[in-house]
């Protein structure tokens, strides 16, 4: 038997071992304790699923691989308690309290009748929690009033929010409403100067009728009366603001500048902040009613600048008369580091000996010209060891707003990047050396809408490398793709994202791209009389749909303008399964189509498949188009489908594990090759599929992940699935940072 298959049969037993002797579990058990093998939630004798319910459990069950196999305590067991997670014994106080929670919440969704119990069924010494709640029949409202008069500004708003209530009569008794509607009072009544007011300034009296099953509501203004609600309950006027541009300013050490209405105090003749950016990110005005909602803009928008640890708010009464308070607002700033450093390393191996590392390395500066200007000089290199090499030099400059004849009012995280980058791509056969420049647009809208419209982006290639050569890796497609040529486009991205790092809930990411280039050189090639492309006897060289391509003159070579559009799908959807397991999916699709000046799409500009975040059975660039088989192309496609879905689980307290399966291939669009071409009859039998197993341990502030893929699925094999390659001897490791998608 070969040196692999021993480790791998060792890694079989192991993982057997842990994963399925479950006679193991109980085996440093006292004899009157009892595992916690699971919790169930029964309500009106049906079984609930309820996330929000079960989150009430005050005891989890220790964690299971797919649900069922108890790992963690397994490999607890077999370690002599070195290694993996004690076992969850049952807590019968624990089950009470939440038993009672439960109720509650029941009773807070209308069922004020609710009654919850729990029993406990046993199997040797597993023990399994049933929480039984009884209904009842749900309260309805039937009446809503508030007891605020109408003798003042204060009550009067109150009167008028009254109206658009969502509390109406006849619908089910929700404390979770009532307890919105009561924060939407609050805010509307701190957005028209009423800063004293608060959450505890209301409350509801709730006077329930079990006979009929229905609620009379009252909400209760405090100091409701005469000189009491004065003052309580006072309007704030908004006179001077300062910003206070450190900490530590004290006496004599500080001087002030005034700009737009504002104060800025610093502890030097010149600040440290631009002062004008900074009062264009003060929503809130000088002479103005205190309004919340501007004061959380404002907020939002210095927070944004990414340049302060601390922001801290004040107000100061400083006169007042006989309804009104005049207030000096004071705004606290806590600058935080200038510089960062970071470094990202991946690596990948597969049976090809193809071995490969990549990384990164970048420096930032959050505040280079005291405008929170962002600059970073990245450097990103890969290699695989067999003489394939690039590297990439990338320079960011990002200004807080949008600098240019656009004005996008209500838009947050407002940026203006200029970006300029250097790659060198490093092959046996040829040298290929770029220089690409971009001017972007960045925004937010919406509250999980951002956008980028990069205006303009310029990319020079320039190749080194013997005809000879190139025909050694392919006779027409890098012929093609690997010249000297000019790359003038512009793009528009939208991202989607609804996540709440806040709220355990499934969650939507979606990303849509588009991108054309060329088309406003091609309108003017003729009337400005750009070159042709000619052959060695100086007649025009023709494309395949019998175009003339047109040249420009760059460092004395002619220099073909790609002519292209591409646009670009990515769909992920992340259900929430529980706060230690979860499923993703994912599915990305895109096209790019170049006409008019050229016939192909520059290398760079197509897709690829493989590598760490794409189908990790294969590497970058090794994934063969259609169902071609392998050579030495670095393979790039002009049309591109994966799909894949995950599921993520803990292992052992920062240890995650992860199953996937990746499946899809890219395609060329009208190449020489037809088994390469996109056609719609042999789309699902051109997919490459591979599974894998995922480890991941979470640092807190970044996730190492190593990722095995096995290739089960060849188009290009007669016998297209090939359950033998799934081995330690034919796995293509991935070594990342984050997760794949």
């Amino acid at each position: 038997m070969k040196a692999s298959q021993n480790i791998e049969l060792l890694l079989f037993l192991f993982f057997v071992t842990i994963c399925f002797n479950n006679c193991t579990i109980t085996k440093y058990l006292e004899k009157d304790e009892l595992i916690l093998s699971n919790n169930t939630i029964i309500i009106d004798n049906s079984k609930e699923n309820s996330k929000e319910l079960y989150s009430l459990i005050k005891q989890q069950p220790n964690d299971k691989i797919l649900g069922f196999i108890p790992a963690s305590i397994n490999l607890y067991n077999i370690s002599s308690k070195k290694l993996g997670e004690a076992p969850v014994l049952l807590n019968y106080r624990l089950a009470q309290k939440s038993a009672s929670q439960i109720e509650l919440f029941m009773k807070n969704k209308g069922y004020l009748d609710a009654i919850a119990s729990y029993e406990t069924k046993t199997k040797g010494q597993k023990a399994e929690v049933i929480y039984n709640i009884q209904l009842g029949n749900s309260y309805t409202i039937n009446s809503y009033k508030t007891n605020a008069q109408r003798n003042n500004n204060l009550t009067l708003k109150i009167e008028e929010i009254f109206k658009t209530s969502k509390i109406k009569k006849g619908k089910i008794y929700n404390f979770d409403v009532l307890d919105n509607e009561r924060n939407r009072i609050v805010e509307h009544l701190q957005n028209e100067g009423f800063y004293k007011f608060s959450k505890e300034s209301i409350y509801y009296k709730v006077d329930t009728n079990q006979i009929n099953k229905k609620v009379d509501i009252e909400l209760v203004l405090k100091f409701n009366y005469g000189e009491e609600i004065k003052r309580n309950h006072r309007i704030g006027y908004i006179k001077t603001i300062n910003i206070h541009l450190s900490s530590n300013l004290v006496g004599l050490n500080s001087d002030t500048t005034f700009y737009g209405g504002i104060h800025f105090i610093h502890n030097s003749k010149i600040p440290s902040f631009n002062i004008k950016r900074l009062a264009q990110k003060t929503k809130l005005k000088p002479k103005s009613l205190y309004n919340k909602y501007l004061i959380d803009k404002t907020y939002q928008s210095l927070a944004e600048l990414n340049n302060f640890k601390k922001i801290e708010f004040e107000f100061t009464k400083t006169s007042a008369s006989e309804n009104t308070d005049t207030l000096s607002t004071n705004i606290y700033l806590s600058e935080g580091k200038k510089i960062s450093y970071s470094l990202e390393v991946e690596a990948t191996n597969n049976p090809q000996l193809q071995e490969g590392v990549s990384g990164s390395a970048s420096i930032s500066h959050y505040n280079l010209l005291g405008g929170s200007e962002h600059l970073q000089l990245k450097y990103k290199g890969s290699t695989n060891f067999n003489d394939l090499k690039e590297s990439r030099l990338i320079l960011d400059f990002s200004i807080p707003s949008l600098i240019g004849p656009f004005k996008m009012k209500g838009k947050s995280m407002t940026k203006t990047i200029l970006s300029a980058s250097i790659n060198e791509q490093k092959r046996p056969e040829f040298i290929r050396n770029s220089i690409t420049g971009s001017y972007i647009y960045q925004w937010k809208t919406k509250k999980y809408y951002q956008h980028k419209l990069s205006l303009i982006n310029v990319s020079y290639v320039n190749f080194e490398g013997q005809s000879s050569n190139l025909n050694n890796i392919s006779e027409y497609l890098i012929a093609k793709n690997y010249s000297d040529h000019l790359i003038p486009s512009t793009s528009y991205t939208v991202r989607y994202n609804n996540q709440d790092i806040n709220k355990l809930k499934s969650h939507t990411f979606l990303k849509l791209h588009i991108e054309s280039s060329g088309n406003i050189l091609r309108a003017i090639a003729n009337p400005l009389r750009f070159d042709e492309l000619k052959n060695e006897d100086g007649e025009p060289i023709l494309q395949e749909n019998g175009n003339i391509s047109y040249t420009l003159n760059i460092w004395n070579k002619r220099n073909i303008f790609t002519q292209y559009i591409k646009t670009s799908i990515d769909y992920r959807h992340y259900f929430e399964i529980d706060r230690k397991n979860s499923i993703a999916i994912r599915g990305m699709g895109g096209i790019i189509y170049a006409f008019g000046n050229t016939d192909q799409a520059p290398f760079h500009k197509k897709f690829i498949a493989g590598g760490v975040n794409d189908l990790r059975g294969w590497q970058t660039f090794e994934r063969p188009t259609g169902s071609m088989a392998p050579n030495d192309t670095l393979f790039t496609g002009g049309a591109k489908f994966i799909s894949s879905i995950e599921y993520r689980f803990n292992v052992i307290k920062k240890l995650k594990g992860a199953l996937f399966m990746d499946a899809g291939n890219i395609w060329e669009i009208n190449s020489n090759y037809n088994n390469a071409n996109f056609r719609w009859k042999r789309f699902f039998n051109d997919f490459a599929v591979n599974l894998g197993v995922g480890i991941r341990y979470d640092f807190q502030y970044f996730i190492l992940r190593s990722d095995l893929g096995f290739a089960v699925r060849e188009p290009y094999e007669s016998k297209k699935w090939q359950w033998e390659k799934v081995s330690i001897q034919n796995a293509q490791l991935n070594i990342g940072l984050g997760y794949p998608f």
